[in-house]
């Protein structure tokens, strides 16, 4: 929401500065893009954690609730790792039960681990939004050529 007053009240110092609202509908998709392909890059980059994991077998533990996102606590071989993504929130009880043995992806180059749901999350949103953003760059690459 912050974001959103920001922006308007950006626009409408833009408005009071003489810019007109063609240069507004610019800006806004052009910042709409480097959203975009900054969400590229970062599942570009949790692919490159999915690459460099290995499958082990581990025990949910408990939900940190510490961190401003709730995060799945898992331990692996005695030792408690968080995962990459914060905890599904409606199927809770179901995806994170105690004591149960489950084989999960534990991250060589950070001390996480990637359950099922932060996989399919890793997929689904590599599929969306690397194609999106590598459009995305593209497209402001050539609407800067162009000026």
């Amino acid at each position: 929401m912050e974001f959103v007053i920001g922006y308007v009240m950006i626009a409408v110092l833009m408005l009071f500065m003489g810019f007109s609202i063609a240069h507004i509908g610019i800006m806004t998709l052009i910042l709409l893009g480097v959203f975009v392909a900054l969400v590229g890059l970062f599942f570009t980059v949790c692919l490159v954690f999915l690459a460099a994991s290995k499958r082990v077998t581990a025990v949910f533990g408990f939900i940190n609730e510490e961190p401003r996102f709730p995060v799945a606590v898992y331990k692996v071989g005695g030792e408690e790792i968080p995962n990459l993504f914060p905890c599904e929130m409606i199927m809770r009880k179901k995806l994170y039960v105690p004591d149960k043995e489950i084989k999960i992806l534990r991250c060589k180059l950070r001390k996480v681990v990637i359950d099922a749901n932060a996989l399919i999350t890793i997929i689904s949103g590599s599929v969306i939004f690397i194609p999106s953003a590598v459009f995305c760059v593209i497209k402001i690459i050539e609407f800067f050529a162009e000026l």
